[in-house]
């Protein structure tokens, strides 16, 4: 009887033993399943850094090459010092940029030399009170956004007033920054307001789209807005770091994001637009999309440095694209797009 005990004495160490190995908790497997554990972690970190050297929208980066053209400087320019908010191309092959710092308007050709300059302090048709954001419509006209008059301004490329004073209205407008223009109606970002809106020929508002709020269709601080002419609308939502792609009816299409805030867009004639973002931080940079192909890559110039963002972007017709901000206007020739 006591050898009978002893031996059934055994039964439970050998019933606790064989659910531990089924469930894998042997020395071994336990070593194993640890080594897994810090192999997922190292896989963690390694996607982590990656990807925060990316953008938002999950492409990988990639370079985009321009060939530096030209760069003026407020430092060296006769009509130095400036202060350059907006830039649009104007006539066949002039620049036209919006000297906020002094409240006047400067013409310079694609050499750098400037050509001429208007303006001053006020409220007449060549006065301004803080004017930002510039864009020009298909005859080579350009438009400035007047903000603290709350109008848009236009002339011709020797400063010749071609739309009288518009002033805007039936809106809510506060502080608008950001002019676009879509071949009929002029697109603004209504930076105070945190909507965009269309504003016809006669100032008059003709649709309000967004309000305040970080949802799709919704905004906080836009800066700048563009049309390739075709029914697409882009929109430099800067505070919610994103580019905000809207359709004719100004409903969603989809949102570009970003890690920074985003200043300024631009788009060409081909379907390309160009981002700035990062401006103030350590990737401040241009990156290139397409409407058909989505991200094209991070502009880079001809000696594999980053093309930095800035205030404000533009393309004129033959292609070549314009960052300005501050003190300073850089040109690129951007490569032919694809057929």
């Amino acid at each position: 009887m006591a050898a009978r005990k002893k031996k059934s004495s055994k039964n439970p160490i050998r019933v606790k033993a064989e659910p531990a190995k089924a469930m894998g908790k042997t020395p071994a497997s336990a070593g194993w399943s640890k080594n897994i554990i810090w192999i997922l972690i190292g896989v963690v970190v390694v996607v982590f850094a990656v990807e925060s050297m990316n953008l938002f929208h999950g492409e990988t980066v990639k370079d985009y090459k321009v060939q530096p053209l030209q760069v003026i400087s407020a430092a060296t320019d006769k009509c130095g010092p400036f202060n350059i908010w907006g830039i649009t191309p104007i006539g066949k092959d002039k620049i036209m940029a919006v000297d906020q710092g002094n409240d006047r308007i400067l013409v310079f050709d694609h050499q750098g030399n400037c050509l001429k300059s208007w303006g001053k302090l006020g409220k007449g048709p060549k006065e301004f009170a803080e004017p930002s954001g510039a864009t020009s419509d298909d005859k080579g006209n350009g438009y400035v956004m007047d903000t603290w008059n709350g109008a848009i301004k236009g002339f011709d490329e020797n400063g010749k007033e071609i739309l009288d004073t518009v002033a805007l209205s039936g809106s809510n407008f506060y502080g608008p920054r950001g002019i676009g223009f879509d071949g009929h109606n002029f697109i603004v970002a209504n930076t105070g307001g945190h909507d965009v809106v269309l504003v016809g020929m006669d100032g008059k508002a003709v649709a309000t789209w967004g309000g305040f709020g970080k949802e799709s269709g919704q905004f906080h601080g836009p800066l700048d807005a563009v049309s390739d002419h075709k029914g697409n609308y882009l929109v430099a939502d800067s505070e919610n770091n994103r580019v905000q792609w809207l359709d004719q009816d100004g409903k969603v299409v989809k949102i570009f994001k970003f890690k920074a805030g985003v200043p300024a867009v631009a788009v060409d004639q081909s379907g390309r637009f160009f981002v700035s973002t990062g401006t103030g931080t350590g990737y401040s940079c241009v990156k290139a999309f397409s409407f058909k192909d989505g991200y094209l890559g991070d502009l880079k110039d001809d000696k594999g440095n980053l093309v930095p963002g800035d205030r404000s972007l533009a393309v004129s017709p033959d292609g070549v694209l314009m960052v300005a901000g501050g003190g300073g206007i850089a040109l690129y020739q951007i490569p032919q797009a694809n057929p």
